[in-house]
């Protein structure tokens, strides 16, 4: 059952990437991140890695996914110094990322959640700024309606917001779900002129770790 929490189940910070890749490079990007990227971060305290494919919507075609106890680990010398002591293959790969963006993000509750460990298997994900002078009004409503509301439906199995410290866009939202045809009703539709830069695509879970 959903339930609402005032705390985060997985993490208060997130690491995403979103890229495009060539067709030729898409061949080798989840051995890469399994092999690679995925175990080196779990070594230094990530608490998990995913990788999603877009199905639906807008946005890179790719887009992964690190939970992270608190933001203190992306800043702190372990992670800096794996970014700064690539290995060949790791170097390379992140050359060949097209249209690269990345967020690092500090979670703001409250969330919805179920006792399921890591990132589902189906994702929307909604990045947008809100005018300055309308963050006020969007705060409540999202804190005050819309969550309560979701709590209600028995299609999501969990939603979390992120404000984003790095990163094109100042608030990242991820809605989680078990089963595919849930994703279409529940792209988050945004559309008056409170809103900019709005991108919202649905995902799907390819690889993960642990």
């Amino acid at each position: 059952m959903a339930q609402l929490s005032h705390t985060s189940r997985n993490g208060s910070a997130m690491l995403a990437v979103f890229c495009n890749l060539s067709i030729e490079d898409q061949v080798d990007f989840r051995p890469w991140l399994i092999q690679d990227m995925f175990p080196a971060r779990l070594d230094i305290g990530f608490k998990n890695c995913a990788s999603f494919n877009l199905i639906n919507g807008e946005g890179s075609r790719f887009v992964t996914l690190y939970e992270i106890p608190s933001v203190g680990y992306l800043y702190d010398l372990p992670y800096q110094s794996l970014r700064k002591n690539r290995t060949i293959r790791d170097a390379n790969y992140h050359r060949k990322f097209q249209n690269l963006e990345r967020y690092i993000l500090a979670w703001t509750g409250p969330e919805i959640s179920r006792n399921i460990k890591g990132l589902p298997k189906y994702i929307i994900i909604s990045r947008f700024d809100i005018k300055e002078q309308f963050i006020p009004e969007f705060n409540i409503w999202f804190i005050s309606t819309y969550i309560p509301n979701l709590l209600n439906m028995d299609n999501t199995i969990g939603i979390r917001r992120y404000i984003s410290l790095e990163g094109p866009h100042k608030n990242f939202i991820i809605k989680e779900f078990l089963k595919p045809e849930k994703l279409e009703a529940n792209m988050l539709t945004i559309g008056d002129n409170k809103f900019e830069k709005i991108v919202t695509g649905a995902y799907e879970r390819i690889a993960q770790l642990p």
